[in-house]
């Protein structure tokens, strides 16, 4: 720190201490800085008043308490001003997580940081310090106390924790995000560890813009917003949902390349249904039933538009975990007035088609549009799925996107999709009226429908509880082989395989290399297993799940699955969209966004049986979807940026270039 900046440090202590004690009747404590209380005034009644450290301000809710065999009570003292330096140095260096280094401080930095005796005397790099992390989150055997201890690295040391993810991608993945983030959100109440978000209720109407004044941070780029409604297959989690925006809002900077500072992840506290919350006495969440309705409209309507107003109007808001009646109907309502996407309808969908161009030379198509789909589950993300599918088609081919969607078929709780059952059906659903084809008989269950249509590919998403429990997507649950054979579940947590045996086999009549994707988590509910699959097919198959799926071997061959996750295509989305400086978001940036995915699988990738890239290569793919996201949004008008937009190769060196390096920086 230069003598500039101490002399002004202590003019701001010296100018901080007199304005304190102005306003304090007590005065401050001779000599001291302000915080530093002076001893109270010698009243009459000072002496019952002993200063033990408890006051009105310690009683909270619940009123005054007796703790520790002895009860105290004395009246606040004058209220004060908190405030810090802008430079800061010594034991509040150590303590922000931003520009904290550790043990990697150099000895010119500890001191001229006053930082001497405050560490003890060794140095280590910051790759010393990676070592250091990992040799500790490899000694944890649980998850979930793994994901907590990266947690508190990132409230400890922002930029050695954003390496270590960068560097270890591909094994802390799982713990850092799914599956283990959804065990994490169950227990939220119980870990909350701090400020890494921000929590707006039901009962801040009105004073929603004022609240966003209060993060520090004025120039975001991305929110990450969720209601916690509909959590990773977990259902209802109220503001416990958080958990999931705040592990994402971390991907979007290790494989993205955001900067941490331009990404905050919000709650909308509207509420839950979920009992066993609301009856919970440690829930931190509005232990109320849920806001629906024009009310919860309103209290959306005045998210976004303060959103805008404070953090400009091309800032991106990205719904996550919302329910299927709200998903959708959200993104619908806002995609003409701000930048917005919902990951678990969107970027699942690209996901998921990325995985399907891949796999062509595996299949023996040559084109997308000569696949027949049959997706098994009908809500907003197996739709949304068979939209992106048939949009990409009629792109591909130049055909309308009418008959794009004649080649994709869907099945929900009833059965078979068809015209006559929307002739018949008054209660179906209008998102399903698109997929309700002629030409084939009604089927009640998923292997009827196999039968009837003679996919080549099946793709299943039955992520909810309701198609569990009975109707086409509940599974067979007389085949006893299909129910609990998952590692780590009971047989009675465990849901029948949607893709039975009988199914598998029949899509392997169907097609010399079917395309098998079993997309639905955890994996409790997962429609088949990699193995499964294979073994019904003769090792013919292309699969690809929702899950973890550890390697084994068929008929002598290794098999690598990798498993199907957005995480493919958000980061690198948001990301291009940043580059171009986007004002909407559009159908063909998801398009362009598949492709770029598809297009990183090798063909040892293939050999594995992958259809995915390695995790490992996650910021190589995330700026390969990000210059062709920008790329795109120059080309349909919608960037920001003036002027003739770069080439393909120099926006994808921008992109590069550009991400986030979580290396340290020097101070001196």
């Amino acid at each position: 720190m230069s003598l500039r900046h101490g002399l002004r440090g202590r003019l701001l202590d010296r100018v901080a201490s007199a304005l304190v004690a102005a306003r304090a009747p007590n005065g401050l404590a001779a000599g001291g800085r302000a915080g530093n209380l002076a001893p109270p005034r010698d009243t009459g009644d000072a002496l019952s008043r002993a200063v033990t450290g408890y006051s009105r301000a310690n009683e909270g809710t619940d009123g005054p308490r007796e703790e520790d065999g002895a009860y105290y009570r004395y009246e606040d003292p004058a209220p004060i001003t908190p405030w810090v330096r802008r430079v800061i140095t010594g034991i509040e260096l150590l303590r922000n997580g931003r520009y904290n280094k550790g043990m990697a401080f150099s000895e010119e930095e500890r001191y001229k940081m006053h930082l001497l005796g405050l560490l003890p005397p060794g140095k280590f790099t910051q790759n010393t310090q990676v070592k250091r992390v990992m040799r500790v989150i490899r000694g944890l055997s649980d998850p979930t106390e793994q994901h907590l201890h990266l947690l508190g690295l990132l409230e400890r040391n922002e930029r050695l924790f954003y390496r270590v993810l960068v560097e270890h991608q591909d094994e802390l993945f799982p713990i850092i995000y799914t599956p283990t983030v959804g065990r994490v959100c169950k227990k939220f109440s119980e870990v909350f560890y701090g400020p890494r978000a921000l929590y707006i209720t039901s009962r801040d109407k009105g004073r929603i813009y004022d609240i966003l004044k209060n993060w520090p941070e004025k120039h975001l780029k991305l929110l990450v917003v969720t209601d916690g409604e509909r959590v990773m297959g977990l259902g209802d989690l109220g503001v416990q949902g958080i958990g999931v925006a705040v592990a994402k809002s971390c991907l979007y900077t290790s494989m993205g390349g955001l900067d941490p500072a331009d990404v905050l992840p919000v709650c909308i506290d509207v509420g839950t249904n979920n009992e066993a919350l609301l009856n919970d006495p440690l829930y931190i969440g509005q232990k109320t039933r849920r806001v629906e309705g024009e009310e919860y409209d309103e209290l959306m309507d005045e998210f976004v538009d303060a959103v805008k107003l404070r953090f400009g109007d091309r800032v991106i808001v990205q719904f996550e975990d919302f329910s299927n009646q709200n998903g959708k109907r959200l993104q619908e309502r806002y995609a003409t007035r701000a930048t917005t996407f919902n990951d678990d309808i969107s970027g699942v969908a690209a996901t998921t088609l990325a995985g399907v161009i891949a796999s062509l030379p595996k299949t023996g198509m040559k084109k997308v549009g000569d696949h027949t789909f049959l997706v098994a589950g009908a809500g907003e993300t197996g739709t949304g799925i068979g939209e992106m599918i048939a949009e990409y088609i009629a792109q591909d081919e130049k055909i309308p996107i009418n008959e794009a969607r004649e080649r994709v078929w869907m099945v929900d709780s009833k059965g078979l999709i068809t015209r006559s059952r929307a002739e018949k059906e008054e209660d179906l659903a209008l998102h399903k009226l698109p997929w309700a084809h002629g030409g084939k008989r009604e089927c009640a269950t998923v292997l009827e429908a196999v039968e009837a249509v003679r996919p080549t590919a099946l793709i299943g998403v039955r992520r909810h509880d309701h198609s569990l429990k009975s109707g086409a997507l509940a599974g067979d649950s007389s085949d006893e082989k299909n129910v609990g054979q998952l590692v780590g579940q009971n047989t009675a947590d465990a849901a029948p395989r949607l893709f039975t045996q009988a199914v598998l086999q029949k899509m392997g009549e169907c097609a010399q290399a079917p395309l098998v994707f079993a997309l639905s988590r955890p994996d409790n509910i997962a429609e088949c297993t990699a193995k499964e699959a294979y073994d019904a097919t003769g090792g013919r198959c292309v699969f690809a799940g929702g899950c973890q799926v550890e390697p084994f071997v068929h008929a002598g061959r290794g098999v690598e699955i990798r498993a199907s996750t957005s995480a493919y295509v958000f980061p690198g989305f948001a990301y291009g969209l940043t580059l171009a400086d986007a004002h909407r978001v559009r159908t063909p940036m998801w398009l362009e966004a598949a492709e770029a995915v598809a297009s990183m699988v090798t063909e040892e990738d293939l050999g594995k049986g992958a259809v995915y890239p390695r995790m490992a290569k996650i910021r190589e793919v995330s700026a390969m979807v990000a210059a062709r996201v920008a790329m795109k949004c120059h080309e349909m008008g919608v960037a920001s940026i003036p002027g003739k937009p770069p080439s393909s190769a120099k926006m994808l060196a921008d992109a590069k270039r550009l991400m986030y390096n979580p290396a340290y920086r020097c101070y001196m």
